[in-house]
């Protein structure tokens, strides 16, 4: 009965390892997706599934991912605030997983997809005032298309304005109201 026991505690670890190798590499992907590094992804996966905090020696273990892998990503994800190092008497490096994950979203949409609205129209802006400003002609076909260049921009400006209204409210309250783009493309297509 021990005997038996045991095998059904080895094969239930051996499943569990499985399900965690399955889900790292599942993560890992998405990470990709969305311009991470996979190896980050599976490394915060592994330690978002683990009970315990872990060394690098066992996240390399577990992920098979190489020992310089494994450093460059924990400083990467540290500084992104998904993995922290936490304190241990005997000196080794334990690392753990930030566990909210809306929390998580929510600083990678601050940190990056805010910056990149901001800088996007930070340059609608610049070629909008382009063509208002240096872009005019009295010729009539130059004209007409500076109008109609003029009109594009500011679609397309209304649009990431909106867009930054829907990206910095998921930053801050983790829900997402597509009002803003759905408002914006009606006022674009009715004054169109």
């Amino acid at each position: 009965m021990i005997e038996k026991t045991e095998r059904q505690a080895v094969e239930a670890q051996v499943a569990q390892g499985r399900a965690i190798g399955i889900a790292a590499e599942a993560i890992g992907e998405v990470m990709r997706f969305w311009n991470f590094k996979p190896s980050m992804g599976r490394i915060w996966t592994v330690l978002y599934l683990s009970s315990e905090a872990l060394d690098a020696e066992q996240i390399e273990g577990i992920t098979g991912l190489s020992a310089g892998n494994v450093s460059m990503s924990l400083q990467e994800l540290q500084q992104w605030g998904v993995v922290r190092r936490v304190p241990d008497a005997s000196r080794r490096r334990l690392y753990t997983a930030e566990t909210d994950i809306a929390r998580l979203i929510a600083h990678v949409f601050e940190q990056r997809e805010l910056r990149l609205v901001d800088q996007t129209i930070a340059h609608l802006e610049e070629a909008l005032r382009l063509v208002e400003e240096e872009g005019k002609s009295s010729q009539p076909v130059s004209m007409l298309q500076g109008r109609f260049l003029a009109t594009r921009l500011s679609a397309l400006l209304t649009l990431a304005r909106a867009g930054r209204v829907i990206v910095a409210r998921l930053a801050r309250t983790g829900s997402v109201d597509l009002g803003p783009i759905r408002d914006a493309l009606v006022r674009r297509v009715a004054g169109a």
